[in-house]
């Protein structure tokens, strides 16, 4: 599976030294205008490019096209993800409220950082304990994560 992926998830990731988690999970490829918002935690954009994730220049004919999307709340990089995923038929990796919605219903499927942990866990990539501390760190920093989720998430886990 081919995975765009929004900024917001890369900085919770960024912020857990879980970006190769993500690489593991899928082949991840971040839109150049996205990858110019991950600026912290500080090095993130090196760590971004030594995990292998794909950086794509965005074109302005992609721009242009992206307006049809960029509604209510959508941002211009979140209606370039939106256009991409839709246009290049892949998932999109986002914990934003108004992208998640706008994807949904074009038909695209979404994933956050809450099904990175729990795929992660399922997998075996990374032990519960480890996915437990990424959980406390990022509920800490208040990161958007909707509670009732992470605490079923944390039942599961035995956190």
């Amino acid at each position: 599976m081919i995975v765009i992926a929004d900024a917001n998830v890369l900085i919770d990731l960024g912020l857990v030294n879980g970006l190769g988690v993500l690489t593991q999970l899928a082949q991840v490829e971040v839109l150049d205008v996205v990858f110019n918002e991950c600026t912290a935690p500080s090095q993130l954009q090196d760590l971004i490019i030594s995990v292998g994730i794909q950086k794509i220049e965005v074109t302005i004919d992609w721009l242009l096209a992206s307006r049809q999307y960029q509604q209510g709340e959508l941002s211009s990089p979140d209606a370039l993800c939106l256009y991409y995923a839709k246009t290049f038929e892949c998932g999109l990796i986002t914990n934003d409220k108004p992208l998640r919605k706008a994807s949904q219903q074009q038909g695209i499927e979404i994933h956050g950082t809450l099904w990175i942990i729990r795929q992660a866990y399922e997998q075996k990539i990374l032990s519960s304990n480890e996915l437990c501390k990424w959980i406390s760190t990022l509920v800490k920093l208040d990161r958007r994560m909707p509670a009732q989720e992470v605490g079923k998430l944390r039942d599961l886990m035995g956190c």
